[in-house]
């Protein structure tokens, strides 16, 4: 997550940008509100940025 360039790492902004998250980690709900899910997971929701720039930078965070 922490080298993606587009997305923000963020729960939710109340905008159209794209956001990741990690679930496991909490944020605004109780941390044990869904438990069970690995801690590694994370949540890609895309916004309104050009789809080559999501994924170029996808592929570029994944491959470091």
């Amino acid at each position: 997550m922490g080298s993606l360039r587009v997305p923000y790492a963020a729960s939710s902004l109340g905008g159209v940008e794209s956001l990741v998250t990690r679930p496991a980690a909490g944020g605004h709900s109780a941390p044990d509100a869904f438990p069970g899910l690995p801690d590694d997971l994370v949540r890609f929701s895309a916004g309104i940025e050009a789809a080559d720039d999501l994924i170029a930078d996808l592929a570029r965070a994944l491959a470091t």
